[in-house]
């Protein structure tokens, strides 16, 4: 796999982490995320308008296996959290492990040591279509054969990106521009700009070509996609992924 180098024909692929995690927590695109996940949580925008982006690594001692960090945790001052995953390929367990993650991020200690529990919504990025749908938003949450809704701890929406545009189904328009933008495969930052040169998205393109200049970025995707190239390989020759304990 030939390196990217630092060029306007750096080849982007929107889906690699450093990548995702550089263009949802930048300033210069926090105004459109805002929106965005407005639109999915219905928390108003201007409380998410005084949230925090922050990286999304919890300690290691109490998770259930080492190197589970988030992509993006969004904390909201009303006690909500939003974690956005990008799932760039399948692999098992994926969603328990992301499950079982938010639950980790659900409880925190209050001033008097009593539990104080969070709302966390969790937002996946689906590089793939696992329950076969051709819905653009899958939503799911604890709830009975009568839909009454058991607590609301926990909501987990599944973006799959392939379907993004599908016309059966009505979505805000925000969170299509989003999808659509995650969708691309692997591109030069000269294609992107000139696809995404006019609207909010745009900023997304800027983004990634301020980025394609920065060689401590270039050095972090070049290291993702040669994980994901290892990863690729593994599942191709049937080699299972390693279960690490702590």
């Amino acid at each position: 796999m030939a390196k990217n180098t630092s060029s306007s024909e750096f080849l982007f692929d929107p889906m690699n982490d450093a990548a995702f995690k550089s263009l949802v927590r930048a300033e210069e695109t926090r105004e459109f995320m805002v929106g965005v996940l407005a639109d999915l949580t219905h928390i108003p925008i201007n409380i998410l308008n005084t949230s925090e982006f922050i990286g999304g690594e919890l300690p290691k001692e109490i998770l259930s296996e080492k190197g589970k960090s988030s992509d993006v945790i969004v904390r909201v001052e009303n006690k909500n959290k939003i974690i956005i995953e990008a799932n760039r390929q399948y692999s098992t367990n994926l969603f328990e492990k992301n499950a079982s993650y938010v639950f980790k991020n659900s409880y925190m200690k209050s001033n008097i040591g009593q539990n104080e529990y969070q709302s966390i919504f969790i937002v996946n990025v689906d590089n793939f279509n696992h329950y076969h749908t051709k819905r653009p938003i899958l939503t799911f949450k604890p709830t009975d054969e009568e839909g009454h809704i058991e607590h609301g701890l926990y909501t987990s929406f599944h973006l799959v990106i392939e379907n993004f545009d599908n016309p059966q189904y009505t979505i805000s328009e925000r969170v299509r521009k989003f999808m659509e933008f995650f969708q691309n495969k692997p591109d030069t930052i000269s294609n992107l700009k000139e696809k995404y040169k006019d609207g909010d998205i745009m900023a997304f393109a800027k983004k990634a070509e301020d980025l394609s200049k920065d060689t401590r970025f270039i050095n972090y995707y070049n290291i993702e996609e040669m994980h994901e190239a290892e990863k690729h390989d593994f599942y191709n020759t049937g080699k299972q992924e390693e279960k690490l304990t702590i």
